[in-house]
């Protein structure tokens, strides 16, 4: 995937004056060409290089899920289609006989019972931890189970149409599933996803500046030049701007590329530095 910023010079002329400013990040953005390189830049490279990363899926994947999104809607829009093809009727739509539309209902209806085990199933397994969306779906489709379990019958008699029960089970099941889920979600309100920790930076060991120091070697030289070259543009860019004082400048511009990182946080001798 392709990055907003197409080089550390145009980065550094974007970055707002009210944020701060990560050295890592910047020289990712330099050598963003190289995401295997840029990986070993500390915290920032690793997140920059999983997203330039990113692979554009295959047409069969993205074929398959597309085809997935659609019986996901499908899906959630069974029900309310279910209750409306019992009860459409009006001058733009001619009223369907029971014959057919108990049958179409019937099986909108089995289509939800579907649903409503997955999204149960998936709840559970993701921790039964309190969701709106979760909690919204049970209680729509209890609501069409209530109605149509109400209007299957009426279509039935109406038109003479002998109901069998196995017609009406899908539409029962649907309005007990769809009331449970919507209870037991709401007694979960009070169980909510945990905050994520807040760790702060560990610190920078002589052999994960060495790692990355090797990396950007690995880079071709003339390729290698630009990239410094770009790099430099970008730390005078940002000094420039009054967001780099001049002890970090000199301290940025001498340092071997795909090293800044490590001017960040404070460098502990690593297993590696004895080497």
């Amino acid at each position: 995937m392709a990055l907003v910023h197409p080089d550390a010079r145009s980065w550094a002329e974007a970055h707002s004056a009210a944020g701060s400013v990560r050295l890592g990040m910047l020289e990712a953005m330099a050598c963003q060409s190289y995401p295997e390189v840029v990986a070993t830049f500390g915290d920032d490279g690793a997140a920059i290089a999983e997203l330039i990363d990113d692979r554009t899926p295959s047409t069969a994947r993205r074929a398959l899920t597309g085809l997935g999104v659609v019986l996901v809607i499908a899906a959630l829009i069974a029900p309310i289609a279910g209750v409306a093809v019992l009860g459409a009727e009006s001058d733009l739509v001619e009223r369907m006989p029971a014959d057919r539309s108990v049958p179409i209902a019937a099986v909108c209806f089995a289509l939800a019972v579907v649903a409503l085990l997955v999204t149960g199933v998936a709840w559970v397994r993701g921790g039964a931890r309190w969701s709106g969306m979760v909690c919204g779906v049970g209680a729509v489709f209890a609501v069409c189970g209530v109605f149509a379990s109400i209007s299957m019958p009426t279509v039935a008699g109406r038109d003479g149409y002998d109901l069998p029960t196995t017609m009406q089970v899908p539409v029962w099941t649907t309005l007990a599933l769809g009331l449970l889920l919507t209870v037991v979600t709401v007694l979960r309100f009070r169980v909510r996803d945990p905050e994520p920790p807040v760790t702060p930076d560990a610190p920078t060991t002589t052999g994960d500046r060495h790692v990355a120091e090797l990396a950007a070697r690995g880079i071709p030289d003339a390729e290698r030049v630009a990239i410094l070259a770009d790099r430099d543009a970008a730390l005078r860019v940002l000094a420039e701007r009054g967001l780099l004082d001049e002890t970090t400048l000199g301290r940025a511009l001498e340092a071997p590329l795909g090293t800044l990182f490590a001017l960040e946080v404070p460098t502990d001798a690593g297993p590696d530095s004895t080497r």
